[in-house]
């Protein structure tokens, strides 16, 4: 994994962006990339639950992916191809056309700053653990980091230690196991927003999609977390790539997924192309296959040997937040 200093002297993120605007119809070059890259791959199945709404801060869309057999993919967090024409990013919350928010507030308040200890700490990374006063899903799942075990953890945060101070990447809450993951910002802006969120494991339907974790523990010298999945199994989340304008962690089951749920899924909000977290689904129906694109909206269900879920126009909605992807599909022998 390359050094922040060392990337900073050994291109900027002009590099990045080229190569983005050289892939064909803005494409992830890395991704929807050469074909050969794709030989190992195997397809799984895309499922579109999304529906349309006009409130910008509502997760409509919805996207399963599963199969049987699959022992390993990797999701990828990269910049869209607009980000170096941003002049100013977008993440404030907007409640238009929403049936809920934070309603009129009759007396200020002092905002609620959750507690929040540090669970690891090196030269390189730092891992920080939330607590807050409730969650939709109160379930006790133990979170053991090093020889540190603690079991009501709400929010596990992973930081880099950059020349610019400490730099959250990686979150994720193990209580309904959704993570959320972005690469390092441009030296121009101090960071950039997150904005689609993924789970990892066997996806199943409450109030909203969750996966339920029995335990998790991280390992600091690979960057691995391992989760304990209460429905049967293990799997691993591993930061893999880390860099200015794209990350990826790798992930494996065992044992392969069966078919009978999900083994990962994305969630995010559209309203339209220019206030979305995602608006384009970019995706190959089988290795070597040409790439599509369609709204997410408008995907149909089917079979995918990668897709991305990406923004080729700039979004008054969390601006900055990277494409979110999924692809390296392998299955179990």
């Amino acid at each position: 994994m390359q050094s922040f200093v060392a990337t900073r002297f050994r291109r900027g993120f002009g590099a990045v962006l080229a190569a983005a605007l050289l892939a064909p119809a803005g494409l992830l070059p890395a991704v929807l990339g050469p074909v050969a890259a794709q030989a190992e791959t195997v397809t799984v199945d895309v499922a579109n639950k999304s529906y349309a709404t006009k409130c910008a801060e509502e997760d409509n869309i919805y996207y399963t992916l599963g199969g049987a057999k699959v022992d390993g993919f990797t999701v990828i967090a990269r910049s869209p191809v607009y980000l170096d024409t941003v002049m100013r990013d977008s993440t404030a919350p907007d409640f238009t056309d929403c049936s809920f928010g934070p309603g009129p507030d009759p007396a200020p308040v002092k905002p609620y700053i959750p507690p929040t200890a540090i669970l690891y700490e090196d030269d390189q990374y730092m891992v920080k653990g939330v607590v807050y006063p409730d969650f939709w899903r109160p379930t006790v799942v133990p979170v053991k980091v090093g020889k540190l075990t603690q079991n009501f953890l709400h929010l596990v945060q992973v930081w880099k230690k950059t020349v610019a101070g400490p730099y959250e990447v990686l979150v994720m809450y193990p209580q309904d196991g959704y993570w959320r993951l972005r690469p390092l910002p441009p030296f121009r802006m101090h960071e950039v927003a997150y904005g689609s969120s993924f789970l990892v494991g066997p996806v199943e339907e409450s109030t909203r999609p969750f996966v339920a974790y029995k335990a998790i523990e991280f390992d600091p010298k690979t960057l691995t977390f391992t989760l304990d999945f209460a429905k049967g199994g293990k799997g691993t989340v591993r930061l893999a790539d880390l860099d200015i304008g794209h990350a990826a962690v790798a992930v494996k089951l065992d044992p392969p997924s069966d078919g009978t749920l999900p083994f990962t899924a994305l969630r995010s909000m559209y309203v339209r192309p220019g206030n979305a977290d995602t608006a384009e689904a970019q995706w190959r129906a089988a290795p070597g296959a040409p790439v599509q694109v369609q709204s997410v909206i408008e995907f149909k269900s089917g079979k995918a040997a990668e897709i991305v879920f990406g923004r080729s126009t700039p979004s008054t909605h969390n601006t900055s937040a990277p494409d979110v992807g999924f692809t390296g599909f392998t299955a179990g022998r």
